[in-house]
């Protein structure tokens, strides 16, 4: 699947880029289709490689519900990822998702691939809520969250726990 934005694409990750990013293998990236100066995969995305593989093999292919790469539209540069934690609990709620380079942050590339995701997803009738967590201290995240209308619900010392409620244009 992939969404396209004013400057990014936000396409679903397969099993071959799942793997080159597993290896960190620029050669592999790059026959893909993607640009990488090496920043991504990030830490935390590569530690979550082996759940992502996990569930792409259990739906044989992607439904959406799982992870998606950033990159610049018009040089298919990755600038980081997004995503959600799988698929719609049973009320209906899914968690999002997302990181950019660090030599891309503060560009607005995680708001704009974001709300790319979010309204691909609500327009899944399994969606009926959307939810995110980022650390305490995390301003960067938060104040991406804030942006896409999400709204602090509660934190502990692990995370800040937000929920998302559009704003409704009168």
């Amino acid at each position: 699947m992939k969404l396209e934005t004013t400057r990014l694409v936000v396409q679903t990750i397969d099993l071959r880029l799942l793997e080159a990013a597993a290896k960190r293998d620029t050669q592999a990236i790059e026959a893909i289709g993607f640009k990488t100066n090496g920043e991504w995969p990030a830490a935390d995305f590569h530690d979550a490689i082996p759940y992502f593989r996990e569930l792409l093999i259990r739906n044989n292919g992607t439904r959406g519900f799982d992870s998606w790469v950033i990159a610049e539209k018009d040089t298919l540069e990755i600038v980081g990822g997004t995503g959600f934690l799988g698929e719609p609990n049973a009320s209906g709620i899914i968690e999002i998702g997302f990181a950019t380079n660090e030599s891309c942050r503060r560009k607005g590339y995680a708001v704009e691939a974001a709300q790319a995701l979010i309204d691909w997803a609500l327009q899944q009738e399994t969606v009926q809520g959307i939810v995110a967590r980022c650390e305490p201290g995390n301003i960067g995240s938060s104040g991406v969250l804030t942006k896409l209308g999400f709204n602090l619900d509660r934190e502990d010392a692990q995370y800040c726990y937000w929920t998302y409620a559009p704003r409704i244009s009168v």
